[in-house]
């Protein structure tokens, strides 16, 4: 599909939980985004291979309220799922950054490099050094969830962590401290606390554990905060904020707190709004776990669709064009039909005029099948140069001429008898003898000329 004319594309994201499938659109409204549906239906079990017909249902209930042409696709995994950690880089372009991670990608990660996928954001730079947010997934935790929505027709360009949309939203409502200190949020939900230490509202680290007991939590969280004060040693402890968006765990949360702060509900936003705002709102290249095998099936899907739209494309001009040609076959047809049905009736007149032609014809030939000896004599006379002169003619209608003359040399008499040979009235031209007279140089000469008939001179046949 194309987006609609004039409007610029706002952000949908879908997102799976606990509790069922949440989705959330948002579009640009001024310098801000504004939240534009947030919706959620009850949870479905998926499992990436074979989609319910009740998953189905839901998802139709869920895309009839979302116009895909409007909206790019997001959705997002758990933090539990996804192994982050921060690394500092030679200060470079982001696809030589990509090529040194490449490069060292097998000691950065627990699994196997064709079992994971990685994506990464920078988090500072300075002239030298660039600090970097690494993300590591299972592949097949990811294929999972992105499997799901492409069986159903949800395509998602981008595949973003929950945790993380979470931080940057509660930053952006002003909800968390941005003072330079070793701030730490604590975000659980059923399955996951995830530990996210930061200073100055940039991310120091960020660990993600299986909830379990109290007793483990806090001392997942003193690892934690032990491991940022290595980071950034000589920053004092800041606060430690606890928040969750799962009612359920609200008691929990606050057991686990011990006094500290909890964020209400309202400040722990949903993660599909989160996650929503936050892929639209990322102006640089934005963290994206979405498998390069995913992009490459769409493009070739895409190159299928331009392929066959230009097929479609070729077979309409070639039908237009068959029936142009059939049009103008069946025009020039029936024009066709029209000349030949005049030249019938119109061939008794011209058999008529042909006969009349034939008897004119006849008549010529016989009023001009000869030549008068004045017209012969005429035609000589034209064509004899200057120093020529006629002794004798001799007319014998209808056959020859005989002539006898003289010139002042052979080369006039030659140029003569050229002439003569050239003329249309005469067949051939024979020349008899020739005398040339001592001392003077004249030359006698006679020839006969063989006479055309007069239709033949005129191109009467």
């Amino acid at each position: 599909m194309t987006p609609h004319l004039g409007k610029t594309r706002g952000w949908a994201a879908v997102v799976f939980n606990n509790t069922g499938i949440a989705v959330t659109t948002a579009r640009p409204a001024g310098k801000e985004f504004s939240v534009i549906l947030q919706t959620a239906e009850p949870h479905v079990p998926v499992d990436g291979q074979e989609v319910s017909a009740q998953y189905q249902s839901t998802t139709q209930t869920l895309r009839r309220r979302v116009d895909l042409r409007d909206y790019r696709i997001v959705t997002a995994i758990g933090g539990g799922d996804v192994l982050c950690q921060t690394l500092r880089l030679p200060t470079t372009d982001v696809s030589e950054l990509k090529q040194m991670l490449d490069l060292q990608i097998d000691n950065l990660t627990p699994l196997p490099v064709e079992e994971s996928v990685y994506s990464f954001e920078s988090l500072e730079i300075t002239a030298t050094e660039t600090r970097i947010l690494l993300a590591v997934a299972s592949k097949a935790a990811v294929n999972c969830c992105v499997a799901a929505l492409e069986a159903v027709g949800w395509q998602p360009e981008v595949v973003s962590v929950d945790a993380l949309a979470v931080f940057r939203e509660l930053l952006q409502q002003g909800t968390l401290p941005t003072d330079d200190r070793l701030n730490t949020l604590v975000l659980i939900n059923s399955a996951v606390a995830n530990f996210i230490v930061y200073s100055a509202g940039n991310i120091i680290t960020i660990r993600s554990v299986m909830f379990g007991d109290k007793d483990f939590i806090r001392a997942e969280l003193s690892l934690t905060l032990l491991s940022a004060e290595v980071e950034r040693p000589g920053i004092s402890a800041g606060k430690t904020l606890f928040a969750t968006w799962d009612e359920s765990l609200r008691t929990t949360v606050s057991e686990l707190a011990n006094g500290a702060e909890v964020l209400a509900d309202s400040a722990a936003s949903q993660p599909a709004v989160c996650v929503c705002l936050d892929a639209a709102r990322a102006g640089s290249p934005q963290l994206n776990l979405l498998p390069e095998e995913w992009r490459e099936r769409r493009h070739k899907a895409l190159i299928r669709q331009v392929v066959l739209r230009s097929l479609i494309g070729l077979g309409a001009v070639y039908i237009l064009a068959l029936v142009i040609f059939l049009t103008f076959l069946g025009i020039t047809k029936a024009q066709a039909s029209r000349v030949e049905n005049k030249l019938r009736r119109l061939h008794p007149q011209f058999e008529s005029a042909q006969a009349l032609r034939k008897t004119l014809t006849t008549m010529q030939n016989r009023l001009d099948a000869q030549h008068s000896a004045l017209e012969v004599l005429r035609e000589i006379s034209r064509l004899m140069p200057d120093n020529v002169k006629l002794n004798g003619f001799s007319f014998k209608k209808d056959d020859k001429v005989a002539l006898r003359g003289q010139a002042q040399a052979a080369g006039f008499a030659n140029d003569f008898i050229g002439r003569l040979d050239k003329s249309e009235m005469f067949t051939k031209v024979t020349p008899g003898h020739q005398l040339i007279e001592p001392g003077t140089g004249v030359t006698k000469f006679d020839l006969d000329c063989s006479l055309k008939t007069a239709g033949a001179v005129y191109g009467v046949k």
